[in-house]
C-alpha cells in the first residue's frame, strides 16, 4: 500500500551553473532546458457518428498530463464512447470516428512528441480497464495479474521473480492475497474489478485510463481505489483519465473535471468551478444540491 503523502512541488528546471565557476566552459556547451508540454491528449474536430446520428462532437479538447481527470455526465452523454475513441478501440459496428486524437509524450531531455494514441496502445504505454473485462482464460488470480507485464516480455519469456513480487504486493494492496491461487472465474464481480485494476497497474505505464472503475465495488473499496489513483498522480506523476458517475467521488478525488451532455463538452476545469448546483442540475435534468460536511462536500 502506498504510504500517506503530502502534496509535492515539482520543479521542472535544473540548477544553473554560473559561467564564473567554470571559466573555460563555452556558453554553447550548456544544455538548453526543454520546455515541458503540459498537455496529455489533444482532440481536434472529433466526430463519432452512426449513419443517421452524431453521438459525440468535440471541436477541440486538451487533457492535461500528471493529473487525475474525470469525465462526468448523465447516461448517454458520450463519456465512454469518447474514451474508447481516444483508445482507438472499435466502439460498435456501424460507428465512424473522424478527426485527430494525439498524445504528447516528452521528457526533461527531449522535445514533446505528438503521437497517435493507437500507437501508444500498441507500444504498451497506456494501461486500460473497461467496464466489462473478460475473465474467460483458465488462469489463477496471480497469473491474471501477471498478464500486465506481457507487453514488456518477448514471446518466449516468462515473468521474473521481480514481477511476481510486485504482483503479490499489488494483490495485497487490493485485498486479493487470499485468492491468489483461485481461478478467476470463481471471483465475485467486485473481486474481478479489483483484479483487472491490479493487472493494469502491473503495466507501470505513464498513462492509465479507466471506464467506471468503481463498478461492482463497495464504498470502502471505491474510496481506497480513488485514493490510490490520486496518490499515483501525486507521488509518481502518473496521468490518469477516468469516467465516473458518483459526483461526490468526482469532486473529492479529481484534479480536473470534464462535464459532458448529449455528446458535447459542457464545461472543463477544477471541480469547484465545474460542479456547481446550477450547472449539474441543468445537465442531469434533476435538482442537485451540494452540502459541505466534516468529511467534505457531498452531492445529493
Amino acid at each position: 500500500m502506498l504510504p500517506p503523502f503530502s502534496p509535492l512541488s515539482v520543479v521542472l528546471t535544473t540548477p544553473m551553473t554560473l559561467l564564473t565557476d567554470r571559466p573555460n566552459q563555452d556558453l554553447a556547451t550548456f544544455p538548453s532546458p526543454v520546455e515541458q508540454d503540459p498537455t496529455l491528449f489533444t482532440l481536434d474536430q472529433v466526430c463519432i457518428a452512426t449513419a443517421h446520428k452524431t453521438l459525440v462532437e468535440v471541436s477541440h479538447l486538451t487533457i492535461p498530463k500528471q493529473r487525475l481527470v474525470t469525465f462526468i455526465g448523465p447516461n448517454g452523454a458520450g463519456k465512454s464512447t469518447l474514451l474508447h475513441a481516444m483508445l482507438n478501440q472499435n466502439i460498435s459496428v456501424g460507428l465512424t470516428v473522424s478527426g485527430t486524437i494525439t498524445a504528447t509524450m516528452s521528457t526533461a531531455t527531449s522535445p514533446a512528441l505528438k503521437t497517435p494514441s493507437e500507437q501508444l496502445i500498441r507500444q504498451g504505454k497506456i494501461a486500460w480497464v473497461g467496464q466489462h473485462e473478460r475473465f474467460e482464460l483458465p488462469l489463477t488470480v496471480l497469473e491474471y495479474a501477471l498478464l500486465g507485464v506481457s507487453p514488456m516480455l518477448s514471446w518466449y519469456k516468462q515473468p521474473s521473480p521481480t514481477h511476481v513480487k510486485k504482483a503479490s504486493a499489488l494483490l495485497d494492496d487490493f485485498e486479493l492475497t487470499p485468492l491468489t491461487g483461485s481461478r478467476v472465474q470463481t471471483l465475485s464481480g467486485g473481486e474481478k474489478q479489483r483484479l483487472a485494476i491490479v493487472r493494469a497497474l502491473m503495466q507501470d505505464t505513464e498513462i492509465l485510463m479507466f471506464d467506471e472503475p468503481t463498478n461492482h465495488l463497495d464504498i470502502r473499496h471505491q474510496r481506497f481505489l480513488l485514493g490510490y489513483l490520486q496518490q499515483l498522480v501525486r507521488e509518481k506523476q502518473k496521468s490518469i483519465v477516468v469516467v465516473l458517475h458518483d459526483l461526490t467521488h468526482s469532486y473529492r478525488y479529481s484534479d480536473e473535471v470534464i462535464l459532458m451532455n448529449r455528446g458535447q463538452i459542457m464545461a472543463q476545469g477544477v471541480p469547484h468551478e465545474v460542479m456547481t448546483n446550477e450547472q449539474l442540475s441543468l445537465v442531469y435534468e434533476t435538482d442537485i444540491q451540494a452540502y459541505d460536511t466534516e468529511g467534505g462536500r457531498v452531492f445529493m
